[in-house]
């Protein structure tokens, strides 16, 4: 029995991201993203904890957007703390779990560090009451935390937290459905590598490691990086951990988000969608700005493809609608693929640095359930080839 099996987790509940401008997120997430305001923090959890909090939700997907509350008296104010020391970015990862008393016997007894013991909340009388129950975590991944929580009819997002209004009209234009992956960078993965597997239990499932092809001609600088992915088989939870490569390490992106995120984080969350041409589309429309892809990429797509098993003929997307709308494409043998396409990072997009590097990926997987290796390599290759020839 995996490990994983023992510590029960469900799936990603929600993830906690701390923000110094809730008027843009609130602006983003409902303009751009098309995602409803769910819940809010009332009064006395403002007062008690020192922040205020707003729950955006589409499909599975949940992210509890928080700042800091002025004049709060909170001996620890989280977000304050956390926008004390990083820009923009997630600093917590709440998971749901079966069993919470299980999860928890199981983690300390895996030499985690809690940061609070079981806590417990009920809603209603009798027969009928609902319970939330939670503890929270330290990781071996900078300032980011892990919660985890069971669930018992409780009808809510979480203690303290008030329902807003359902939404009109038309709910989750885009079509999110779920986190499929959660992406992580420092400048060593083995802390974290090891933690996640001894601590948590996780397993490793998928490896690259890569420099583009100006190392090879003798270039004088690069981009690099060597990833690996670790999983919860029993969820299906992944978590790819990158790390620069040398020799162009400081000179690399991974090592630049470290540096911009002043630390070790959580890099992007993937979002799974129904139909990736679609939101790609309707997000454009709305003044959502992708990474871009130079047209180079889509030239050596087709026997990219073929090399990996895969023939361009056979899959459902068209190799010149991915290029109108700058999307990748990576695949593995039986004709399993999968398609993807990485926003621009928050700094990109306010062109401010207090909004940090921080960014998603959207994702749709037609039967493979890698993580486009081939991507990784083909992307910055074309970027540097762009680059040369202009």
């Amino acid at each position: 029995m995996a490990a994983s099996e023992e510590l029960g987790i469900l799936g990603v509940h929600s993830f906690h991201y701390f923000v110094h401008d809730a008027e843009r997120s609130r602006a983003f997430y409902e303009d751009r993203f098309g995602w409803h305001p769910a819940y809010r923090t009332g009064d006395d959890v403002v007062t008690r904890t020192g922040q205020s909090s707003t729950v955006y939700e589409a499909g599975d997907v949940r992210v509890a957007v928080s700042t800091a509350a002025a004049g709060s008296a909170a001996l620890y104010p989280r977000a304050a703390r956390w926008l004390s020391r990083h820009p923009d970015g997630i600093g917590s990862i709440s998971y749901q779990v079966q069993d919470i008393e299980k999860a928890w016997s199981f983690l300390t007894n895996r030499d985690a560090t809690p940061i609070h013991a079981i806590s417990e909340s009920r809603v209603g009388t009798g027969t009928q009451q609902g319970r939330f129950r939670h503890f929270s975590i330290t990781t071996a991944l900078g300032d980011v935390t892990f919660r985890f929580i069971q669930i018992d009819d409780w009808d809510g997002f979480a203690p303290g937290y008030e329902r807003l209004p359902a939404p009109t009209g038309v709910v989750n234009p885009m079509g999110f459905t779920k986190v499929d992956h959660i992406t992580c960078n420092a400048q060593t993965m083995a802390g974290y590598k090891l933690w996640l597997q001894h601590v948590m239990g996780m397993e490793q499932c998928w490896e690259i490691e890569f420099h583009t092809e100006d190392i090879k001609q003798g270039g004088d600088m690069g981009t690099g990086l060597r990833s690996v992915v670790m999983w919860d088989p029993r969820s299906g939870l992944k978590y790819p951990i990158n790390e620069p490569l040398q020799p162009f390490f400081k000179e690399g992106q991974i090592n630049k988000f470290i540096e911009d995120n002043h630390g070790a984080g959580v890099q992007h969350v993937a979002l799974e969608v129904n139909d990736i041409m679609a939101a790609v589309k309707s997000l454009r429309d709305r003044g959502v700005g992708f990474l871009h892809t130079p047209g180079n990429y889509y030239d050596t797509a087709p026997e990219r493809l073929r090399d990996g098993g895969v023939e361009p003929e056979r899959i459902f997307h068209k190799m010149a609608d991915l290029r109108d709308l700058g999307i990748l494409i990576d695949g593995s043998p039986v004709d399993n693929y999968l398609v993807q396409i990485f926003l621009n990072d928050a700094m990109t997009l306010y062109d401010e640095n207090e909004a940090g590097p921080f960014f998603y990926e959207l994702i749709e997987r037609r039967g493979d359930q890698g993580f486009g290796g081939g991507n990784f390599r083909a992307l910055f290759e074309a970027i540097e080839r762009e680059q040369t020839e202009g």
